[in-house]
């Protein structure tokens, strides 16, 4: 089947599913068995680089659906999974994709506190939105901040969901609360080869023919103070990708990725003030020996509620893929955005970004380019839906 109209046959198929089961949610909502889902549309328009498509002559190819179910087996024994169909640019071709599933058993629960455990494909805790970036109403931004989450490289398929287990753990007192969470993953989840050229370059393709991932590990720790009026949380991470060459000269190689996300946030009566900070260092291998560097990245974003219903965004993002070569490998991003919500579920979200470097450029969506180019201004519009 040609790949646009496979395309728009997953479309209708998820399409048809979201209105069936919304039929059903509000009857399920008080049950064990409680279904939900979203859908949301994009408009992008660009100039210098493409993004998600070919926006520079305006791009609708990127969109986000997906069905999700809770059941409650027992008191102490959750299931929780979500089907996803999301289409970005190159970078994500729509089809139909597991995002996670997994069993979730408290193993102890107090009124103060609790433990648990969950195994399958399980979120991963990294900074303050990664386990949450899939829904657009709990993004604060139609795109992720880049500096942190690595929005346009593709990396959400690493970077959201790991097969393996997970352990969390909270503790509650006088309105303030700590939460721990570790997520050890197992090895051998393929990668596609668009985060392959999204990482290493489009000629990458012509040398790697299947990349893995090996034993992730997340953890973060996060707290609130106030009945979350102050949040804090610090993140870590160690991903190796194991990538088999094609070509025997080259040999196999391999990236070694570790670091962490300091965040920190205050919430005020229509203000809310964000900020993270991000240190990854990585480690190359292959056959003509190791490379290491540091990649180092931050952002400030600032919100206001200018009514219940509307919210103000201001975001400026600063990234080094190299903290040695700084003045090289700099990139700025400046984020303005309007968020409305006529209805409950209902939203529609309106950015401008403005982009100093090739940073986050999805290289994917630029393959005809010789070269990416230093500046890029883009206008974003969104409508999301969910039940």
């Amino acid at each position: 089947m040609p790949s646009t109209l496979k395309a728009i046959t997953q479309y209708f198929g998820l399409s048809i599913a979201l209105l069936l089961l919304a039929g059903h949610s509000h009857a399920n909502n008080n049950g064990d068995l409680q279904f939900h889902g979203f859908f949301s549309q994009a408009y992008l328009l660009s100039d210098g680089n493409n993004f998600y498509g070919d926006s520079q002559r305006g791009s609708t190819d990127y969109m986000e659906a997906a069905v999700n179910a809770t059941w409650r087996v027992a008191p102490a024994l959750n299931i929780a999974g979500q089907v996803l169909s999301r289409d970005a640019g190159n970078s994500a071709n729509g089809g139909l994709d597991i995002d996670f599933l997994f069993a979730d058993l408290k193993a102890i629960e107090t009124e103060e506190s609790g433990l648990g455990f969950r195994l399958g494909r399980v979120r991963n805790a990294y900074g303050f939105y990664n386990d949450t970036r899939d829904v657009l109403f709990t993004r604060s931004t139609i795109l992720m901040p880049q500096a942190v989450y690595f929005e346009g490289n593709g990396l959400r398929e690493l970077l959201f969901a790991t097969d393996g287990a997970q352990l969390y753990s909270y503790w509650d007192a006088n309105e303030n609360s700590t939460s721990l969470n570790f997520t050890l993953g197992r090895n051998e989840k393929s990668i596609s080869s668009e985060t392959i050229k999204n990482l290493f370059g489009a000629a990458a393709a012509s040398i790697v023919h299947k990349g893995e991932v090996k034993s992730p590990i997340y953890a973060q720790l996060l707290h609130s103070r106030n009945g979350g009026d102050s949040k804090f949380a610090v993140s870590v991470l160690n991903v190796q990708i194991d990538l088999h060459s094609a070509v025997r000269s080259f040999g196999d190689l391999s990236l070694d990725a570790t670091g962490y996300v300091l965040s920190a946030q205050k919430n005020l009566a229509m203000w809310t003030f964000t900020g993270e900070y991000s240190l990854i260092t990585t480690d190359f291998t292959s056959i003509q020996g190791s490379q290491s560097q540091k990649i180092e990245a931050a952002y400030l974003q600032a919100q206001y509620r200018l009514r219940p219903s509307v919210t103000l965004t201001s975001r400026y993002e600063l990234s080094y893929l190299d903290r040695e070569r700084r003045s090289e490998t700099d990139s700025h991003n400046v984020v303005l955005g309007l968020r409305w919500l006529p209805a409950a579920n209902w939203v529609i979200d309106t950015n401008i970004y403005g982009i100093r470097g090739t940073s986050g450029i999805p290289i994917v969506d630029n393959s005809r380019n010789s070269r990416l180019d230093e500046r890029t201004e883009m206008f974003a519009i969104m409508i999301g839906y969910r039940f």
